[in-house]
């Protein structure tokens, strides 16, 4: 008889911490459970005045009283993921509209306009209750223009008015000027591009990324390739075609010749883009035969980077074509398509030079400077290198510094790299219910073996 009651007033104690602490868990692992229906949120919405900001707002109320309202946004390219957070101003309120206004064109920052996005909204209130939003995705275009769409095989084009033949016409030249350079380069674009179309270059220059008062009052702005996989075309007066060819050529180079270890010179890069034109212009015709005639032409090693004064842009991208034109028709497409396999591998352009074509930069220009009837030059031995250092892939969107307001590393933000500050409070709570729940399940557990103990003695 006592050795029954003995264990029946033991399980007896720690029944009741064993009841305590199912109650208290179940508390502490489902905080929102029993307050999800206090914040509620409406349809969230993006809307932008013109292409230098997006604006995100969202209805939400919150009886207990908001205590955050986070926007985080991810912004997708074939080569990484950027994004961050932005917090709206909520200042305790039951009741508000979250507004965040995501500056896109910058000093510091340019998101192009046909760049994809995902965003969330996190709201949490002064209790701890957290709602997330279901994930949204929109392209973000020019909100002064009302933008239509049309999608044929993984080219998809955005026009506004009456400008739908050269959004046909767009779509044309972007898959031939694709298959013209894959074949160039042997090479396979393996992912969907976007283009977008303004009617004239003053109606998108809101849109483009400045290079400098004087430079862009000096310089028509046909197009550019704006991301890996965005191309913006401004001026379709004459020429659209090329220009379109010109600028998706780009894409393509990226993919055959840009690496972990570096990025292709200006001089190969818009010189194959210029070879993709069906013309290379007259600008660029007269501005080489001028430099040639003058001995006017620069040396490879000085054409790194594309020209950064406007008198000079013409002869400079003259010049990149008819230096690319001399390697094809030298020495053939295998050879110029295997120059960019091996700078990939490398990020060396001598060393890719001297592999495929027996000469580094100076050996080649002089090898043009003699096709077009100049004489070769006498250059000083170079001075000796370091072996290249291996370098991330550069991020194709500024989002500003990691650690700012409005920012992440790559990745974005949500990925769990950090706790907010009311997370970290939430957290508080539950950890000490825990830790005093557990010394009175032990004390259960001591008071019950107590009992026994005495009970056999």
């Amino acid at each position: 008889m006592t050795h029954r009651t003995t264990w029946a007033r033991q399980p007896h104690a720690l029944d009741l911490a064993a009841v305590l602490l199912a109650l208290l868990l179940g508390l502490v692992l489902h905080p929102t459970t029993a307050q999800a229906g206090t914040i509620t949120a409406g349809d969230p919405t993006t809307t932008s005045a013109d292409p230098k900001s997006i604006v995100f707002k969202i209805r939400v109320q919150a009886p207990a009283g908001l205590q955050t309202a986070t926007l985080d946004y991810k912004l997708f390219n074939p080569d990484t993921v950027v994004g961050g957070s932005q917090q709206a101003e909520v200042n305790g309120s039951t009741a508000t509209e979250a507004t965040v206004t995501l500056e896109t064109n910058t000093a510091t920052r340019y998101i192009p306009v046909g760049s994809r996005f995902t965003y969330t909204w996190t709201f949490v209130d002064k209790e701890g209750a957290k709602v997330v939003t279901p994930q949204r995705e929109f392209v973000f275009l020019d909100g002064r223009y009302q933008w239509h769409e049309k999608t044929v095989g993984t080219f998809t084009v955005y026009w506004y008015g009456d400008n739908a033949s050269n959004a046909d016409l767009a779509l044309q030249a972007a898959a031939s000027s694709t298959a013209d350079n894959e074949k160039l380069l042997s090479v396979k674009l393996n992912y969907p591009i976007r283009l977008v179309v303004w009617r004239r270059e003053s109606e998108g220059e809101l849109a483009q990324q400045s290079r400098g008062a004087a430079f862009d009052r000096q310089v028509i702005t046909g197009g550019a390739r704006v991301a890996p996989d965005v191309v913006h075309l401004y001026d379709p007066i004459g020429g659209f075609a090329d220009v379109v060819r010109h600028e998706v050529a780009h894409i393509v180079t990226k993919v055959a010749g840009d690496g972990a270890f570096g990025r292709l010179p200006s001089w190969l890069d818009e010189g194959t883009a210029v070879y993709a034109q069906r013309e290379p212009g007259l600008g660029y015709r007269s501005a080489i035969d001028a430099g040639i005639r003058s001995d006017g032409v620069t040396r490879l090693r000085g054409m790194t980077s594309a020209a950064n004064q406007a008198s000079k842009v013409d002869l400079f991208y003259g010049q990149s074509w008819s230096t690319v034109k001399f390697m094809v028709d030298k020495y053939g497409q295998p050879k110029f398509a295997d120059l960019f396999k091996t700078f990939k591998a490398g990020g060396d352009m001598d060393a890719a030079l001297k592999q495929v074509y027996g000469v580094d930069q100076d050996g080649l220009y002089n090898q043009w400077r003699e096709s077009v009837g100049l004489k070769p030059i006498d250059f000083p031995p170079e001075a000796s290198t370091s072996a290249p250092q291996a370098q991330g892939t550069r991020a194709p969107l500024g989002i500003g510094a990691p650690g700012t307001p409005g920012s992440a590393a790559p990745g974005g933000a949500g990925d769990g790299a950090s706790t907010s500050s009311a997370e970290k409070s939430s957290m508080t709570v539950p950890a000490i219910i825990v830790g005093v729940v557990t010394l009175l399940l032990a004390a259960g557990m001591g008071f019950g073996a107590l009992r026994l103990m005495k009970r056999k003695a």
